[in-house]
Parts: structure tokens; C-alpha cells; sequence
């Protein structure tokens, strides 16, 4: 359905709304289309899916995508007044069921219509070289592969006058997409990135880069790996240990109560984190 289609059949909708005084059904709409087109996003940008049966908010997938983006190439996505205005619009609406103020419905659409804006590339499409250096206006990238046909001895020559072209490059777009989100933009951007970091592994003049866009981004964050791995341990240690107290307790013929109590709680501490650790997994933080 276009987006005309879509804002005709909707303008009709609200109308009927207003007359019927049915302002829940107008704002579960707002909340469908502003979740559809975040989805969207994330989906163009490679991001999982946002885990609804898990729980996580809108608001909740929009921070996750924002993390991801800004730890890569420190660039947000989303700004942080719509995830802030949607985050206290979503926790009223679950809060009232579906019955949220008029001013909250006014907002949500406001923000579905920015988002509608937002001008998001395919990274799932192959990196086109010749276009993204050609865009970006890198003609010192041209001269790496001349001058290491003319300097074979030499093949690095060139390596920090492309280098310092990247990084003004990069950091040029970088500070116009703050502003303005825009797709040819944003693919420079991940490109030259991407560019910059085979230049310090690239061997014999030859930088090499294949595949889709989003292949150059990291998708898992460090920060919250580490910390999934900590989780894991204490289960580990959690579990271990009840189940060597459990042991011990099948050679002891006195009732060791005190023993019972710390199975009871390394059982019941492991059996928190388990949950924990699985509920955090499917939203995508581990």
C-alpha cells in the first residue's frame, strides 16, 4: 500500500473517530504504524526483528538500533526526543490499555510522520566501489593503486594522504547526518569506515572489500556480550554447587538442614539467572 493510499484511508479513520468520540482505536493505529515503520528501519539496516513476545518496547528497539549505529560508526538513527516522547506515549498506553490523551495520539503520529522521513539505505545490498568513491569525491584513493604500480618498493606512500582524505571525509558526513539522515550519505560513511580500517590490514598496495554493507557492521555489542558471559558464569557456579551439596548430602546420614537451605538457594539463584539470561537473549542484549 502507498503511502497516499495509506494517509487517505487514515485521514477517513480519523474522522470517524472523532465523530464516534473512539479515540482508543486512533491511538492503537499510531502505535501500529509507527511500530511497522520502525521495524522497517531496522530491518533495511540488518537489526533483528523487534522481540514482541518477549516484551521489548518500541521505544526499547529504537535504543537498541541507536546503540548499534553509534558504537559502529557514531551515528544515531533515531533522535532522542522522538525516542523520549514515544517512550512516555508506549508506557501510558500498555499502562491504560489503549487509552492514552489526545495530546499523546497527536505525538505518536507526529513521530510516525518524521520517521516516514527518515531516508534509511538497504545494507543488505553488495558495496558498489566505483559509486561510493566516486560519491564521496576520494580521487587520493585512485592514486593508491597508481602509485603502487610506480612505487612497488613503496606501495604505502600513499597510505596518510588517503588516510587523512577518509577521516575529513567521514567526519564531513558524519556531521551533516546528524541533522539530515540521508541514505547515499550514510552509505559513504559506513563505506569509508569500513575503507579506513582494511587500509591498517591491507598488504601489497591492494585494499580488498566484498560483500554487503552490513557485513562491515557489528551487530553485538561488546559491552553487553562480556556481561552475557558473566551471567552464564554464575549459573555455571550457581548450579555447580547445588549439585555438589546435593551430592554430599546422599553421604551423610544426619538430616543436614543448614545444607538443605543453600541447595534450596544456589538452585533457586541459578534458576533467576537462567530466566534472566534467556529473557535478556531473546531481546537481543546477549
Amino acid at each position: 500500500m502507498s503511502y497516499q493510499v495509506l494517509d487517505t484511508k487514515l485521514k477517513s479513520l480519523i474522522h470517524v473517530c472523532k465523530e464516534t468520540g473512539n479515540h482508543k482505536k486512533i491511538a492503537v493505529v499510531s502505535f501500529i504504524l509507527t511500530s511497522n515503520r520502525i521495524n522497517e528501519i531496522g530491518l533495511n539496516l540488518g537489526v533483528r526483528p523487534r522481540n514482541k513476545d518477549s516484551g521489548e518496547k518500541i521505544f526499547e528497539y529504537m535504543e537498541y538500533i541507536n546503540e548499534i549505529f553509534v558504537e559502529n560508526i557514531n551515528v544515531p538513527i533515531f533522535q532522542a526526543s522522538h525516542i523520549e516522547m514515544l517512550r512516555q506515549s508506549e508506557i501510558l498506553f500498555l499502562k491504560n490499555k489503549g487509552f492514552i490523551p489526545l495530546e499523546y495520539i497527536k505525538n505518536m503520529f507526529s513521530i510516525y510522520y518524521e520517521l516516514r522521513k527518515l531516508e534509511v539505505p538497504n545494507l543488505y545490498k553488495s558495496i558498489d566501489h566505483e559509486t561510493l568513491i566516486h560519491s564521496s569525491k576520494l580521487g587520493a584513493f585512485s592514486m593508491l593503486s597508481v602509485g603502487a604500480r610506480r612505487k612497488k618498493n613503496d606501495p604505502d606512500a600513499f597510505k596518510p594522504l588517503i588516510l587523512q582524505k577518509i577521516t575529513e571525509k567521514e567526519a564531513f558526513l558524519k556531521k551533516n547526518l546528524q541533522d539530515d539522515l540521508n541514505s547515499q550519505n550514510f552509505e559513504t560513511v559506513i563505506y569509508l569506515h569500513t575503507l579506513k580500517k582494511s587500509l591498517g590490514h591491507e598488504k601489497n598496495g591492494k585494499i580488498t572489500i566484498q560483500g554487503a554493507l552490513k557485513d562491515n557492521i557489528n551487530y553485538q555489542r561488546s559491552l553487553n556480550l562480556i556481561f552475557g558471559y558473566f551471567i552464564l558464569g554464575l549459573i555455571i557456579l550457581f548450579t555447580s554447587l547445588g549439585i555438589i551439596i546435593l551430592f554430599e548430602l546422599s553421604f551423610i546420614t544426619i538430616h543436614a538442614i543448614g545444607l538443605n537451605s543453600w541447595v534450596i538457594i544456589f538452585f533457586a539463584c541459578g534458576s533467576i539467572l537462567i530466566y534472566f539470561y534467556i529473557k535478556q537473549f531473546r531481546k537481543g542484549r546477549f
